[in-house]
């Protein structure tokens, strides 16, 4: 008797049965190559290391380095690595056991060719609202439903712009989001919804820091945004990308038409010094 039919063929695909695949039982780490490392490996170590914690799954992080060592020495020296951690195969049903044999997690890396370099783009706001979840705010998990439906609104070379369901700024669809308003940088507080972004937190952590700027996580409205002298997201593959406009429910564009500012341009020069992969 078949138990498994893919596409109506018989079929033993041990993945089919994965948790991941059941019920998006997983995380995922999406990182730039350059010259043959992973430059902020680190980062997206410790973020994967916080998500298996919040979802239970059992995390061996030497393991998880000698498959990427042994993938790098296949993929080529530039791109971008994507690393999925799924919870494993489990019993039927929602309850997960971590018993030997029972639940094994499974580490999958894909190479991915690098997109170019953007120095401008254009963000919608989209009508679809990111539910709030405290529990599985921040990590990276592996249900991308709520940025799939958001990406169906979006126009041709826009970017979808993420609230929450009480109307506050979350991201961007796979990005972080920075503005720069009455002299302060500000970046939207990740408590109750979104992706803390390793490039969010390395700017937060480092590179505001070695500028001397300050800089302030809390709630952000569309009212601030629309008061923002300068605005960018930002995320581990492609650095930082200056807002030229905003559409939607919020119509905005930079004072003075650049929308690469004096405050962005600091931040990326400081990025680039530290980290050139993410040179424009």
């Amino acid at each position: 008797m078949h138990t498994l039919l893919i596409d109506g063929v018989p079929a033993t695909a041990h993945l089919a049965h994965d948790r991941a695949l059941q019920f998006g039982h997983g995380l995922f780490e999406t990182m730039c190559l350059w010259q043959g490392a992973i430059p902020l490996l680190e980062r997206h170590l410790a973020r994967l290391a916080r998500g298996a914690e919040v979802l239970g799954i059992a995390y061996q992080e030497d393991l998880i380095r000698r498959h990427l060592h042994s993938a790098l020495e296949h993929f080529p020296a530039d791109g971008v690595v994507k690393l999925v951690l799924t919870a494993g195969i489990g019993k039927r049903g929602y309850r997960y056991c971590l018993e030997e044999g029972v639940a094994e997690p499974r580490c999958l890396l894909y190479f991915f060719e690098r997109p170019p370099q953007q120095v401008g783009i254009a963000l919608q706001v989209c009508d679809y609202r990111l539910p709030q979840n405290p529990r599985l705010a921040g990590i990276k998990h592996l249900n991308r439903l709520d940025q799939v439906l958001a990406a169906v609104e979006l126009a041709d070379e826009k970017e979808g712009l993420l609230l929450d369901s009480s109307g506050n700024v979350i991201e961007a669809l796979s990005s972080n989001i920075f503005l720069y308003c009455h002299g302060q940088w500000l970046s939207p507080q990740l408590n109750n919804a979104g992706v803390a972004g390793v490039m969010r937190a390395l700017l937060l952590e480092r590179v505001l820091p070695l500028l001397g700027k300050a800089v302030q996580c809390r709630d952000v409205t569309l009212v601030e945004l629309a008061a923002a002298d300068e605005i960018f997201i930002c995320n581990a593959v492609r650095g930082i990308i200056p807002v030229e406009s905003i559409s939607g429910e919020l119509q905005w564009s930079p004072r003075g038409g650049a929308a690469l500012c004096d405050n962005s341009r600091d931040l990326q020069i400081e990025l680039n010094r530290l980290y050139p992969c993410f040179a424009v």
